[in-house]
């Protein structure tokens, strides 16, 4: 009772914050594009309408109610392709980014791990900046920023669980949870047909934390991972029916 009534309004908020970054971030990508200005609302209406089909099988079809849409956004199928391509590319720098800046800030992550991490986000990193080269750089790179700190927030939420249930928690392990959930969240996020992860995310996260002999008790592992994926489902369910309050304001807007 203690963990619900302490933990559910700071976690929302948290995952909230998440998922605005990535709107944001996707903002940023459909006006390099657009030839018509149009608010950041716009945006929000259109990714949490179609975000929700992330859970429909096959894992794509959120991407593909986008390019449904690309003509209301005065973009073509080619733009609005481009535009998911380097929103994808993003999603794996920024989580790779994510993951390996708490390996670095955890004391006792092994060497082969640090060094695994740190070669895949100089990697990313390299590919990001070269692709599309008509998009500035220093815009990707700081869109790369963004999305690291969007994902870093699921960690930090998964950490925030297991702190209120372990009586011997530390910075440490605070730092070794948020790393694994995050590079567990990047599995999930590319593995063909998982619902939204649904499944992939949660085993990853449960065997690694077995696999590196995290001290924390299986139980909390397991109530906390799931934990995680109910308050996710639930703030995009939230998010999703916010929409409906928005179709007026759409129409005004003409989009």
């Amino acid at each position: 009772m203690v963990l619900l009534s302490h933990t559910i309004p700071s976690l929302v908020v948290l995952n909230v914050l998440s998922l605005l970054i990535g709107i944001f971030v996707w903002y940023r990508l459909l006006g390099n594009y657009s030839q018509k200005t149009f608010p950041f609302l716009a945006a929000y209406y259109y990714f949490t309408k179609t975000d929700i089909a992330k859970y429909l099988p096959g894992n794509i079809f959120h991407y593909v109610g986008r390019q449904v849409l690309a003509a209301k956004l005065h973009l073509t199928q080619v733009e609005m392709g481009k535009i998911s391509l380097l929103n994808i590319i993003l999603l794996l720098t920024g989580t790779i980014f994510a993951s390996t800046l708490f390996a670095y800030i955890a004391d006792d992550t092994p060497l082969l791990i640090l060094t695994l991490l740190g070669l895949s986000s100089i990697i990313t990193i390299i590919i990001l900046l070269y692709i599309y080269p008509s998009f500035p750089r220093k815009e990707k790179i700081m869109m790369n920023l963004y999305i690291a700190v969007s994902i870093a927030l699921q960690g930090v939420m998964l950490s925030i669980v297991i702190a209120y249930q372990s009586e011997a928690f530390s910075t440490n392990l605070f730092m070794q949870c948020a790393g694994i959930y995050t590079l567990s969240w990047l599995i999930g996020f590319v593995t063909p047909g998982a619902s939204g992860g649904l499944g992939v995310r949660e085993g990853v996260f449960i065997a690694a934390m077995s696999y590196l002999h995290i001290d924390i008790a299986e139980e909390i592992v397991l109530f906390s991972v799931l934990f995680i994926r109910l308050i996710n489902i639930m703030v995009d369910v939230l998010l999703y029916l916010s929409t409906y309050t928005l179709e007026k304001k759409m129409k005004e807007l003409k989009l």
